[in-house]
């Protein structure tokens, strides 16, 4: 049955103050999306500065391999850029940690669900979450998918891949977005320390440039010509806006021949000497 279905997520262990709950999932669906509740004591309850504070990585694994990672922060600003602004508590309410398989920025409903994560030839789906210590609070966790049971593999899913870009001084940077498994790049979003931190980034692919913009004409393109939303101390780089969507590929076809793409790069023009961390939508097969 194609018609999606919300059901609970049952099986949840070891929720307690700097441990890591483990959510393990069926495997006999395919999932659009899974929404974690988060409730605390805390002062305030569950207010996205508190789940800040008190939820640390998210790590979604198949089979036991680390398809995404992040922290709510991450999620909750990668969110936004899809128009997606995060649903939190004040006072008594939870606060909810929503994470998209069937890709919501998408123009219609057939490519939003191209991405949703079939679970066909899959033994193993788990999600497990660090709860920091924000003064002993008592966290609680719950949550939901929502399914159907279309019997897929999981091929074209969408992977979070995160990693930290040293920066010693300002000025001109280059870092390698290199692939070797044939992935394709849907976006880029670059964490600033500091909102301004990057004056502006190259992106070449194989010599070919494709995108120049300063702080400012990333804004205004954002706005203008894209249906993501700008958000403050987030450089965003979509590489996924075609209709039906064709994500920046890793691979190139010369002369009937399949060859992997030899260098994608992008020089980041820094004009303050702190870190950037780096996390890439990557469109492909799980790892």
């Amino acid at each position: 049955m194609a018609t999606k279905r919300i059901i609970p997520l049952n099986q949840i262990e070891g929720v307690a103050v700097g441990g890591t709950a483990k959510i393990t999932l069926p495997t006999n669906v395919r999932y659009h999306g899974i929404c974690l509740e988060y409730n605390t004591d805390t002062g305030g309850g569950a207010t996205e500065a508190n789940m800040k504070l008190e939820i640390g990585d998210v790590n979604i694994r198949l089979d036991e391999v680390t398809q995404r990672r992040f922290n709510p922060k991450q999620l909750f600003d990668i969110n936004r850029t899809k128009k997606r602004d995060p649903i939190v508590g004040s006072g008594t309410p939870p606060g909810f940690l929503p994470i998209y398989f069937s890709e919501p920025q998408r123009l219609n409903t057939l490519a939003r669900e191209a991405t949703a994560w079939g679970m066909k030839g899959v033994k193993d789906f788990d999600i497990e979450v660090n709860i920091l210590n924000n003064a002993g609070q008592v966290p609680s966790l719950r949550g939901f998918a929502v399914v159907d049971d279309v019997q897929e593999a999981p091929a074209g899913i969408v992977k979070w891949k995160r990693s930290t870009i040293q920066v010693a001084g300002t000025g001109e940077l280059p870092y390698s977005l290199n692939l070797v498994n044939g992935d394709s790049h849907q976006g880029l979003f670059f964490f600033e320390t500091a909102d301004g931190d990057i004056d502006d980034i190259l992106l070449e692919w194989d010599g070919v440039k494709v995108s120049q913009l300063n702080e400012y004409q990333q804004a205004a393109f954002i706005a203008g010509y894209t249906d993501f939303a700008q958000v403050s101390g987030l450089v965003h780089v979509p590489l996924d806006m075609n209709n039906p969507p064709d994500a920046l590929r890793s691979v190139k076809e010369i002369n009937g021949q399949r060859q992997l793409v030899q260098e994608v790069i992008a020089t980041l023009n820094m004009g303050a000497a702190n870190n950037v961390t780096l996390m890439r939508e990557l469109v492909g097969t799980p790892d």
